[in-house]
């Protein structure tokens, strides 16, 4: 027996705080602009990405730029009777991570090559968490003396450990603005690029 769980993720680098959804709706904007570009090491993010037209306080903020991003996942997983009891197994998981140029914005003038690098490390630290997801998710099993229980179980183990994942992502996107001071401290900014880059080779690694 076969089913399937997911879950959505936003973080806007406006906020330092994430909004967990069940649903995300992503339309094609009037203006026939993409709605959403995923990661890709081969394709960084470009200034024309960045269609929203910023806030009005914008100017007054501390951030010239903010990239837009989602995180979602998806798991299946299978239920085998096994004596007396249920047991549910993780078949396959799938985790994407992209950018939604119509919510991501930039100051004129400030639209700079230092500040697309920050807005860039943005979306791959996403990419570092997302890949722990997709390492961590399969992991998981459930047993439970009926089949229902054993559904509910995996489900609940799915939805825990993908919370806790993204409230580290959350942690460290926050963090990481905090340290770099949004890009603005160069030092900083070089530190939490090397240390994104190992991440990403080792994303169990990352918090």
């Amino acid at each position: 027996m076969k089913h399937t769980a997911s879950r959505s993720w936003t973080r806007a680098a406006t906020t330092l705080f994430a909004c967990l959804l069940s649903v995300i709706a992503l339309c094609v904007a009037s203006d026939g602009s993409v709605p959403s570009v995923p990661w890709s090491a081969a394709s960084p993010v470009t200034w024309s990405l960045f269609q929203c037209p910023p806030p009005a306080d914008a100017i007054h903020r501390s951030e010239a730029a903010a990239i837009h991003m989602t995180i979602e996942w998806r798991a299946s997983y299978s239920l085998i009777s096994n004596g007396g009891d249920w047991a549910g197994y993780v078949q396959s998981v799938t985790v994407t991570n992209s950018m939604q140029p119509s919510l991501s914005w930039v100051v004129p003038g400030k639209a700079t090559s230092s500040i697309l690098e920050h807005e860039q490390a943005h979306f791959d630290l996403n990419e570092v968490f997302r890949r722990k997801l997709e390492a961590l998710l399969p992991c998981l099993q459930a047993k439970h003396p009926t089949k229902q229980g054993a559904i509910d179980s995996l489900n609940d183990a799915l939805h825990q450990r993908a919370n806790e994942v993204l409230s580290e992502l959350q942690v460290a996107q926050a963090r990481y603005d905090a340290e770099t001071r949004h890009g603005n401290d160069t030092a900083a900014q070089a530190r939490w690029e090397a240390q994104i880059a190992l991440w990403l080779l080792d994303p169990t690694a990352a918090h």
